[in-house]
Formats: C-alpha cells, structure tokens, sequence
C-alpha cells in the first residue's frame, strides 16, 4: 500500500461527497498509522458531517493527544460537542482553537454558534462583530448573528441583519479570498471546498478557475489541475499565471516538453514574470536541455543584479552565481514569500539545565539529509543537550526514519499542523534553538520560523546557501564554503566549523559484502570508468564539455551516470555525439533501492565533481567507499563543498583553482595508472586519520557552536560570527 496514494484517493472521494467510500480508506490508513494528524482530522469530520458526534469527538480527542497545538482539531472538536449539546464545553474548545490560531474562521463560526445555544447571546454577538471586522463575513456569521439579535429583543437590527444575508451572500471573490488563504495556511482540502463554492455560483469563473487549478496542483491531482488551466485559457488566452500553473503542474508530472513550452509562452507574454525564467532554466537543467544556457543564465543574474525576482532561491545554486547574487535574490524572495509573522520569547533555563535543540525537516527518513545527520543525533551529549526532532514527511515505515525518531529525545510529526501551530508546539516545549534542514529546498516550512519557533533559529545542512531572512540567525559552515570574504554574501552570522560544515554518517558498514562485476553494473570489462552520480540539474554544459574531451582523450574510456530520464538520457547522448564521442560511451546506472548504489563506487575508477552545485552526501559516501574525487572550487558555497570535503580528508591536491586545472588533474590521474593507485592508497588512509568521518569530533564541535549562540541569547546579546576551533570558540 502507498499511503500517499491512498491518501490522495481518500481526499478526492471525501471532497466529491462519497463519504462512506473516504472513511473506508481513511480507516485503511489509521490502521497503520493511527496518529497520524490530517488522516484522524478527516476521518473525524466525516462522522460529523454524519451526525456520529461521539465517533467524531473520541477521533479529535485522538489527534490532540498526539498534538495538542493543533488548531483546526480544537475548533473541530468544538462541531462535534455543538451536535452533542454540550455548548460549554465546545465554547471552551473554540476559544482554545482561537488562542492556537486567532485567524480561525471555523473557530469563530463555532464558538458563536454554541454561545446562542448556551443562551449566552451577548457574548455570541461580540463573538460575530469580531468576526466581521477580520472580513469573515458568510451566511454562518449572519444568521448566528440574526438570532443574536432576536434573543435579546433588537428585532428591528435583526430584520436588517436577515436582509444583509439575503443580499450579501459571498461572492465568488469571497470563496477565491478564502480558498487562496486557506491554501496558504496548509489547508487544501478545506481550499477545494471554497473553490467548488466559487465555481458553483460561477462555473466560468477565470479567478476560481485559477485559484482550483493552484489547490489541485497542491493536492497532486495533477490531471485535474490541467483541465482547469485549459479552461481558464479558454476564457483567457493570453494570461501569463494560468501558463505559468500549468507549465509547474507540467514539471510534477515529468512532462518535460510540454512544461518548457508553456515556460517559453509566459515569457514570451512577460518577460520579467516573477520566478518562471528561473523554474524554465532548472527544469531545462533536469532534462540536459542546454539550448542558450550561457545567456539565459546570464539573464537571470542580469536581472537579480536589477532587483528583480526571476527565479526562486534554489535555482542560483546550479548557476555560476556570486554570494552576493545569492543574498539579492533570497532577501527578495524572503520579503515576497515569507513575510515575518512572529518572534519566540526566551524560554527559561536553570543554571546547568540542558539545552534544547529542535532539528526541523521534510527529510528525516531515507534521504540525503536524514541520512548524513542521524550519526550526529545518536551522539549529542544527553548531559548537556536535549533533542527534539520536528518531521514534516517520510514514510513512518521508513528503517532510517524510525532510527532518527529514536535518537531524538522527542520525535514529533507536524506534517498536519499549520507553519503557526507547528512554531506554537516548539515554544511550548521551550526549544532554545531550532534547526533548520531545509532552507530553500523542496518540502521547506520557511513559514515556522518566520512564526518563531524559538530564539536562536539555524540554517543548516539541508540548503547550501543563504535565507536572505531576519529570522534565520545563523548558518553553519567551514573556512572553505564560507570563508571571511564572502560574509557579506550572507544574512546570518556564519559559523566556521574547524574541520567541514558537513556532517557524515559512518555508512562503511552497510556497504553490500559481495563485489559486483563491472557486467552486472552494466560497464564494460575494460577502459577507465568516470563517473559523476550527481542530481541531473547539476550537470552543465561547461562541465559536460570537459567530461566530453577526457573521454576523446582516454581511449576506451566511460562516463557512468545516473540514469536521468528518458528525456535527459536522449539530451546528454545527443550531446555526447555533437562533441565528437560516440553516444554509447555514457552509461547510465539504474536506481537501486536500499544501499546496493554503493558497490557503484567499488567499481568506479575517479568521481568527477560537477562545477557550480558540488556532490554533498554523494561525494561522502565515494570518498568513505575509497573512490577519489576531482572537484573545481566554485564561486559560491553550493560549488566548494568538495574542496570543504577533499580538506577535511587531507586530499587538497584533488581541489582545481579552475577548468583547466580539473581537466589536468583528470586527466593525468587516467592515463597513469600508479598515481592513480597512490591517490588511492593515500585516500584510504586518511580515511581513519582524518576528521571528514569522525562524527564525534563533528559533533563535539557543533555543541560548542550551539553552547556560544544560546550563551549570547542568554545575556541579550544580538548574534555574531562564531568561529569554532579544536581548542574552543572564538567569537
């Protein structure tokens, strides 16, 4: 069973109105995983909508026990108590929802609504005034109202209220407001249903058109947001967002042509529409679409240098920007997307006490991140810190999930709780500072911090740049990525860790016992093998050209990557063949599940790093299996990862200043087998002499950083560069 899947079917059945049908999968779902938030909320609102009051309650009474923080389960609850006539208690419930999340209109709804049964209708009118004046007028809000008023004898205020109800119903701009707000919040299914209401009253409506097309592609109802895209261009030929959406809904659903066709058309139509340029050239990178590269990437700095947003943050990590370009840019997108809502207060702590670190990502289960850090979780001291982990995706079946989840002294999963109730729950267990794993990357929850999850907030790991943000008060780095000359490439204070900002995961150990032929691997017997598993996007044609001229150099010779697709495969093939080398000398690795990958880099003869975006968690684990790395040294932090590796391993010869030296130090390490074998030799010895995989050092180290920050926060002092050396800390 694929619960997203399931999921995603269950959501689909539930919006339609097949509620038996929904609660069928939903209860498919809680059998597995019986705590998990959105499922229970679902579930339970279904036994609302069927009047099983008692079901719903116990099914809210479930989910706040496993979040207490969670708002919509709290105004919910209060649905469920007005249907079982207990008026007091489901008041007690709204209020609480309100208090999680002032914004809540099913709170107010409900809170009034059980005030009037209570025979409590001064407070139920002061209640529906609220409302109004937050701009939540609906049919609800005035009839509660109109009954209010009846109550206590304004029968002429309550005929003129019945009749603002007749004549002001919502409008098909109020469900769009609503739904584009409620979607924002983290609520697509409750944003659907407003959708539908817009449509209802209007089905031609271009707005509601839209708005349902930006839900679905939420929802990944990838097929339904298409068909309202064409149907919204029927209205609108010429609109510019309806061809941005569906060229995104495109890219979800690997479409590759079509997505950069309807790129082109939206920048054909405007120019500088905000962040497409940038969405066309990644998705052009994923494919090996390299058409124009060198000036449309230069348009794009172009126009980050001009004040302009051109492209989300993440994509200047795969182009030849400078840190002050990647600042520009993030700051820009910082203030148009992720607006400062919050700021946590300074939780407590008793002289001694423990320090508590909240470690917030998509990516604690099999991936990248979750598996480079979950080493540093087990080894936190326990004397001195206290963690938390705060997971927001991943299978809960997930072997490296659960391993994380049980080296955190809390594991909480948020994946159901608004970016709001999420920073609530970390200020209620007082996190001194909370950690953020993703940055700018897909998955991210930049709105929890800007909601002040705690004090002193980090941006570590997961994003390898700056977050442009006030709310992100440090980054984590080494002299390396980060050095003292690009500081002001950054909006946080750096911290320059002694060794390599990267943390490492000792994964020797599961490396699979047998050795793999190069025919298994689909090599062949002879000839050199390079190889560069990096992410496609990565991949430019700068570097594709040097990898081109080492294989015409070195007879015989393979490029061995990951498979991309079939639309890259054919891209990068078609490359190979106009540069002079024939097509079949790539070779393409297929995906393996678990950690078999690994025998790759037994079989490989020199990894060869891409230029602007660095292999990270894929460059560990060649240099563990004892395969050398060649890197260039970049211009900006994502693209000197590997000489912040290659140093902490002791192996600087391996870092090119520039092409010309990478293409030489390649290419000498080819064509002369007894160098090569020395690099080896030397590689595998500094493997154990060197601190890249002593993830206790690492760790050591990073306590001392989080112990200096939380020191600061401490005596009130603002943040500052934290340097962080064998010996100790030097501010």
């Amino acid at each position: 069973m694929d619960p997203n899947a399931v999921f995603r079917s269950a959501t689909a059945l539930h919006q339609t109105g097949q509620l038996d049908e929904a609660a069928a999968l939903y209860e498919q779902l809680l059998a597995r995983f019986p705590d998990h938030l959105d499922t229970l909320q679902l579930r339970a609102l279904i036994d609302v909508d069927q009047a099983r009051y008692q079901d719903a309650l116990m099914r809210f009474d479930r989910a706040l026990k496993v979040q207490p923080a969670f708002a919509a389960a709290h105004a919910n609850r209060a649905a469920a108590l007005i249907g079982l006539e207990r008026y007091d208690e489901a008041a007690t419930s709204a209020r609480r929802a309100l208090d999680l999340d002032p914004e809540s209109r099913g709170a107010f709804a409900n809170l009034a609504v059980a005030l009037n049964h209570a025979d409590r209708h001064e407070e139920a009118l002061a209640v529906c005034e609220r409302a109004l004046a937050k701009g939540m007028a609906g049919p609800q809000i005035y009839q509660v109202r109109t009954q209010a008023l009846e109550k206590l004898g304004r029968s002429l205020d309550a005929q003129a209220n019945a009749a603002t109800v007749r004549e002001g119903q919502p409008t098909v701009d109020d469900f769009v407001r609503d739904a584009l707000a409620l979607l924002d919040n983290k609520s697509p299914i409750a944003a659907l249903a407003a959708c539908e209401k817009a449509l209802a009253l209007d089905p031609k409506s271009f707005a509601a058109l839209f708005a349902r097309g930006r839900v679905l592609l939420a929802l990944r109802r990838y097929q339904e947001a298409v068909a309202d895209c064409d149907r919204a261009l029927a209205i609108d030929p010429e609109s510019a967002e309806i061809y941005a959406l569906r060229g995104l809904t495109f890219m979800e659903m690997r479409q590759s042509e079509r997505a950069l066709a309807d790129f082109e058309v939206v920048l054909d139509i405007d120019p500088g529409f905000r962040l497409i340029a940038g969405e066309a050239m990644l998705f052009a990178l994923r494919n090996g679409e390299w058409e124009g590269f060198e000036d449309k990437a230069a348009d794009l700095l172009a126009a980050v240098d001009a004040g302009r947003l051109p492209a989300q943050p993440f994509v200047l990590n795969a182009l030849p920007a400078t840190p002050i370009q990647h600042r520009m840019l993030a700051a820009r997108y910082f203030e148009s997307h992720c607006p400062q809502v919050g700021e946590a207060a300074r939780p407590s702590r008793p002289p001694g006490g423990k320090i508590r670190v909240g470690y917030f990502s998509s990516d604690l289960h099999e991936h990248p991140v979750g598996q480079l850090i979950v080493g540093l979780l087990e080894g936190h001291d326990r004397s001195r810190f206290e963690i938390f982990g705060f997971g927001f995706g991943g299978s809960p079946d997930s072997a490296n999930k659960k391993r994380i989840a049980r080296a955190c002294d809390e594991f909480i999963d948020i994946f159901a709780m608004t970016d709001a109730e999420a920073a609530g729950v970390a200020r209620e267990k007082g996190i001194h500072i909370a950690v953020d794993l993703n940055g700018y990357t897909g998955g991210n929850r930049t709105g929890i911090f800007a909601a002040g999850a705690a004090p002193v907030q980090v941006n570590y790991l997961g994003y390898p740049s700056t977050m442009g943000t006030p709310y992100h008060h440090y980054i984590i780095g080494d002299s390396r990525v980060t050095p003292l000359e690009h500081y002001d490439g950054y909006s946080e204070r750096v911290v320059t860790m002694p060794d390599t900002y990267l943390v490492t995961n000792d994964i020797k150990r599961h490396i699979p016992a047998r050795l793999s032929t190069r025919a298994e691997l689909g090599l062949p017997e002879t000839g050199f093998a390079f190889c560069s598993f990096n992410a496609p996007f990565k991949i430019t044609p700068d570097a594709f050209g040097v990898w081109m001229r080492l294989l015409k150099a070195v007879e015989g010779s393979t490029l061995w990557l990951n498979d991309p697709g079939v639309t890259a495969k054919r891209n990068f093939q078609r490359e190979a063949k106009a540069r002079g080398v024939a097509p079949e000398r790539i070779v393409f690795a297929p995906r393996t599940l678990g950690l078999e990958y690994l025998a790759r880099y037994r079989v490989a003869d020199l990894f060869l790093d891409t230029f602007y975006y660095n292999a990270h968690a894929t460059a560990c684990e060649a240099l563990l299996v004892g395969l050398p790395v060649v890197t260039r040294l970049g211009p900006a932090f994502p693209g000197r990862v590997g000489a912040s590796l290659l140093t902490a391993i002791g192996m600087p010869e391996m870092i090119a200043a520039d092409e010309a030296a990478y293409e030489r130090i390649a290419l000498e390490l080819a064509r002369n087998p007894s160098v090569l074998a020395d690099v080896r030799a030397k590689l595998v010895r500094n493997t154990a002499r060197y601190p890249l995989f002593q993830t206790n050092r690492y760790t050591r180290a990073l306590e001392a950083a989080y112990s200096a920050m939380w020191a600061r926060c401490e005596q009130g002092l603002p943040p500052d560069h934290i340097v962080v050396q064998p010996d100790g800390v030097r501010m």
